[in-house]
This record gives structure tokens, sequence and C-alpha cells, in this order.
């Protein structure tokens, strides 16, 4: 076959015209925040546009106008008020090589899916044997590279766990395979520090600003010291908080969620977010 010259792409063996790709294609260059639409209302907007506004600004990326993106949102919320969004920016298109153009116009795309029903059951849970790397200027951000995740969620479903707990190259347990994780160690909650790997979430940061279960403490947790966990949660927006009731084949003292979690209306709490 002879390849005219004004071909440069080819999608599934079909010649395109175009020469450029989008950024958050070829190098996952973009960032994300999912967020749930709950009886028409969305919830938790000006958190999760925060974490849009920090990603942005920490990629040195370029953001589209809030009222642009949130005029498009309040649309979907009048016909399906029960939504999961992702909303997904990306630096924009650009043809081969890493070199970053400052003043490319940047793309933004929203998906739409049904919001799952919330669920309680406590969950089994194995430690990963896939480890997170390190990267600092990347620690808490929903980056667009998210095959640690793929990987870590085919390792849950191969091995027949609900969830796992992973942690780093340096052994911190630093989350679950999509949400954030809080044990009691016998005097006050504790999460994960988040410095060199994981994703801060919106969920995670409104439990430690106010208090839900108290004040909460950052510190490392290592695999050896699960053996000591007696009741431990994990959470995330679309989800909710889930308590653990068993650590591979140890049970937990207390496989349900503290009390004040029962109590804690977390739609309304996230309405004020």
């Amino acid at each position: 076959m002879k390849i005219p010259p004004f071909f440069c792409m080819w999608m599934n063996g079909q010649p395109l015209t175009q020469t450029s790709l989008d950024r958050g294609l070829q190098f996952g260059d973009g960032h994300f925040t999912t967020l749930v639409i709950q009886a028409g209302t969305i919830q938790a907007w000006s958190s999760h546009w925060q974490r849009l506004q920090y990603a942005s600004q920490q990629l040195r990326m370029q953001l589209p106008s809030a009222d642009e993106v949130l005029h498009l949102l309040q649309q979907i919320a009048q016909q399906h008020p029960q939504s999961v969004i992702k909303i997904i920016i990306t630096r924009g298109a650009s043809a081969r090589g890493y070199r970053l153009d400052h003043q490319a116009r940047g793309h933004w795309y929203v998906q739409r899916s049904d919001l799952p029903p919330w669920s309680a059951r406590p969950l089994r849970v194995a430690l990963a044997h896939f480890k997170l790397a390190q990267q600092p200027m990347l620690a808490g951000l929903k980056s667009l590279n998210r095959l640690e995740q793929v990987l870590l969620s085919d390792e849950c479903e191969q091995r027949g766990f609900d969830d796992l707990l992973v942690t780093d190259t340096q052994a911190n347990i630093i989350e679950a395979t999509s949400s954030n994780i809080f044990w009691y160690d016998g005097k006050q909650w504790c999460t994960p520090r988040l410095e060199q790997a994981g994703i801060a979430g919106v969920v995670r940061k409104q439990l430690i600003d106010k208090q839900i279960i108290g004040k909460v403490k950052l510190t490392k947790l290592r695999p050896a010291e699960l053996a000591q966990v007696e009741q431990m949660f994990v959470c995330n927006c679309v989800l909710g908080p889930r308590p653990i009731a068993a650590i591979d084949d140890r049970m937990l003292a207390m496989p349900e969620l503290p009390k004040e979690l029962n109590q804690w209306d977390v739609n309304a709490s996230l309405l004020l977010a």
C-alpha cells in the first residue's frame, strides 16, 4: 500500500487527515475529578472545582470557565438527577514530542453515568502485591496517569477480594484501589499522609476538616501494624464510607462504621463543601 504524503495518522488501520492528538491520550497529560449529582443537586461543587484549580496550577495547565462547566452540569442534573459525573481536563492537542505549548487551549470533557446504590456492606480486603510509585509533585492529584489503579483493579478482581490496601514502594499503606482509608489506633482515627503518593479525596478532606469522627491524625501505617487494627473503613464520593470486615483472613473486632458516620448525612455535608 502506498502511503499518501498527507496521511500522518491512522486509527484502527484507517488513515486520518489530522496531525495531532489530545495530550491526555498521548501522555496522560491532564487530570480529573469525579462528583455526584444526588436528587438533582450537584454535590460538593466548590470542593471539586478547587481540586481542579489546584491540579491545573500544579501542572501549569489552563482551565475552562467555571460557569461554563457548571452550566453543563446543571443541564445534566435537570435531566439525570441521580448521576456520577467525571470532569476531565487535558492540556489540549499537539503533534509528537513532550514539549509544552503554554499558549495551547486545553480541552475539557464531561462523562455521565448512573449513580450506583450506596451500601454499608462490610468489605473483605487484602494487601495488594502491586505497589504505588512515589512522586511528590503528583501526590494528592487525580492525574490521568491511572495505570497503577487499572492494574490494582485487575489484581483485586483476580484475587477475589472486595478491595485492596495499597502500599507505596517504601512499604507505607497509602489508600485502597479507589478510596481513601481510615483506621482507629485505640485512641483516635488516623489516615495516611499523602505527600509521596495517593489521592486526596473530597470526602477524606471533609472528615478531616469538619472532624466528623473527631480529630484525625495524619500518619504512616505499615503492613505489620495491620494486625493491631480493630476498626477501619474506606471512603470516596461515589460510594461513600464503607466498613472493612476482614483483612485477608483476619476478622476485625469492629467490622462496622464509627457511630458518627452512621449519623452523618454525607450528602448534606458535601452540599456545603
